[in-house]
């Protein structure tokens, strides 16, 4: 592995601990103030790695979240589906 895909690596793993810590944020915020910045970020660093479903779901809060609106339960649903099945150990 050269030293680029070891600090590609690095980077994604990072990413997966910090989708961790942003699953617990979403399954118990409701308040836009704090969802947003959670969604809004995991949105562009799913799709930096590659996580191009998780990347939409997000984004697709995040776009109902910047309308000033409230994300319905149904799609925090799908959303913390998709970061459960992304964070989740690797056999």
């Amino acid at each position: 592995m050269s030293g680029l895909d070891e600090k590609y690596e690095r980077l994604r793993r990072r990413f997966i601990e910090r989708s961790r810590e942003d699953l617990l944020v979403i399954r118990a915020e409701r308040d836009p103030v704090h969802l947003r910045p959670v969604v809004h970020r995991l949105s562009g660093a799913a799709g930096t790695f590659g996580y191009h479903e998780l990347s939409r779901l997000a984004g697709e809060v995040d776009d109902v979240l910047v309308e000033g609106g409230a994300p319905s339960e149904a799609e925090l649903a799908r959303l913390i589906a998709e970061i459960e099945r992304t964070v989740a150990p690797q056999a």
